[in-house]
């Protein structure tokens, strides 16, 4: 299976985790339904592990939660579930390789993970456990924790204490040990977990659109470094040891990755999207006559372009329409098949731009592999103008903590200077919004997010060089790639 071009052109969220624990024992079809809610998190793989308390009992497919996991048949009851659903980041995209909870036994655990381990394979014991054929950084990880426990005699929270300080990079964890659910975040929060409760069950998922999908109320979301504990015993929260570490929460989780109406450490992702569309309008205005129309590259720019065209005091027409039933598309070779694609993907409606000037809203542009074909499948439709406003700044760098961007020689603003994008992309302009603009649209203190995407500025050393494995749910960074010297916390 692989990605469509229109897709690729975004950058990718690796994974989606979920967790259940509680006394009624039947919660597969809960975590499922959570797993539906985050499809947008990761759409070429699926998978749910129920604990019996002694045992663990998995399944994993290819392609969607619809088509991995079409029915729950043979996971059996028990107190304890978890699931995930999964980009791969790069190289191979065969569905079920790298498909998550990993599973191991003796004694049994299942970890579910959002995030890419940076340089993982020099942690103390991994050497040892690595023979062992750990394909992903999500596999070494509780290879490492399995280990930990059989060596030490520790119970899966004491494992996760041991491990985890010595590692680098990005995680959200949801495990199980077949009797208790575990949540994890990293020390810096790169990605989001949050707790939530249905009367006596805990859940745990990557947003909170996934509790209230399954009729919970959110609790809380954890913290960063956080190890939370849900058991019979009810709930314990300790925290990672890591004294240095600065939050560094994903500032695209509001730009693009999040749903709508999720909440990220207690903010709006609409709201956010919403005022980003509105600073860019400030910013970023077009002007002359006759005044245009504002369209969104469906469907995470709709609210951005909502706030643009209301403080503009412009109309929003639905300039283009993604049909839903159009399946997923292997990428083609050349660049007239690309093109064809990306035109079954998107169509444009000419009675909504035919002689119109056009502002066309999205909330990012990395690759821009395909923004010239939405150009000119707007022109083709009859619009005399196309004007790109892009609700966050230019994507220069790649990232090493849990997302899929490509090289730096794969991303558009990375190669060529701002003044020539236009050209390249058959706009009349092109225009992104400034970094601090929008902080300042999200909300909180600035300093708290991630945004080496856009700043080159890393919260923690990662490799000078891009390795990119076959397969994973991130870039995995070997031990023999050197680290940069300038990309340290700052």
């Amino acid at each position: 299976m692989s990605a469509d071009p229109y897709d690729a052109d975004r950058p990718r969220e690796a994974c989606g985790v979920a967790g259940v624990w509680g006394p009624a024992g039947r919660h597969a079809a809960p975590v499922r339904e959570m797993l539906v809610a985050l499809q947008h998190r990761g759409q070429e793989s699926a998978g749910i592990a129920v604990g019996t308390g002694a045992a663990l009992v998995a399944r994993h497919g290819a392609g969607t939660v619809a088509q991995a996991l079409p029915d729950l048949d043979g996971l059996p009851e028990g107190p304890v579930a978890i699931g995930h659903v999964r980009y791969a980041t790069h190289g191979a995209r065969d569905g079920l390789a790298g498909a998550q909870p990993v599973v191991l036994d003796r004694p049994p655990l299942a970890l579910a993970h959002n995030g890419t381990l940076v340089d993982p394979h020099t942690a103390p014991g991994a050497e040892a456990v690595e023979p062992a054929g750990c394909s992903t950084d999500s596999e070494l990880l509780a290879r490492l924790l399995l280990a930990a426990r059989m060596a030490a005699g520790l119970d899966t929270r004491a494992a996760l204490h041991e491990v985890l300080p010595t590692l680098r990079g990005a995680y959200a964890l949801v495990l199980t040990d077949g009797e208790n659910l575990y949540g994890v975040r990293d020390p810096h929060g790169f990605r989001p977990l949050a707790l939530g409760r249905r009367d006596d069950t805990w859940l745990l998922a990557s947003e909170t659109a996934a509790v209230t999908a399954v009729g919970g109320e959110v609790v809380r979301e954890l913290e960063p470094g956080e190890v939370l504990s849900i058991g019979a015993h009810g709930t314990t929260s300790s925290r990672i040891e890591a004294p240095d570490a600065k939050t560094a929460a994903c500032l695209f989780e509001y730009v693009y990755f999040a749903r709508a109406d999720s909440t990220l450490s207690g903010r709006s992702v609409y709201r956010a999207r919403y005022r980003a569309g509105q600073a860019l309008a400030d910013y970023a205005p077009v002007g002359g006559e006759p005044r245009p129309v504002v369209v969104a590259t469906p469907e995470t720019a709709r609210v951005a372009a909502d706030g643009y065209a209301e403080r503009a005091g412009l109309s929003v027409v639905q300039g283009l329409l993604r049909p839903g039933a159009v399946g997923r598309s292997f990428i083609a070779g050349d660049g007239a098949a690309r093109e064809q694609t990306v035109r079954r993907k998107l169509v444009p409606v000419p009675d909504a731009v035919a002689g119109r000037r056009v502002v066309l809203v999205d909330d990012s542009l990395v690759r821009g592999t395909t923004m010239r074909t939405v150009a000119r499948l707007l022109r083709d439709a009859g619009a005399v103008e196309v004007h790109l406003r892009i609700a966050s700044p230019p994507y220069r760098w790649p990232c090493f903590y849990g997302v899929d961007t490509g090289r730096p020689a794969e991303l558009l603003a990375a190669r060529l200077p701002i003044t020539e994008l236009a050209g390249q992309l058959d706009c009349d302009s092109v225009v992104f919004l400034s970094l601090d603009r929008l902080t300042e649209a999200v909300g909180g203190d600035s300093s708290g997010y991630c945004t080496a995407c856009l700043t080159g500025r890393y919260p923690t050393a990662v490799p000078a060089a891009f390795a990119a494995p076959a397969v994973g749910c991130g870039p995995e960074a070997r031990s023999e790639t050197a680290l940069a010297s300038r990309a340290t916390a700052e």
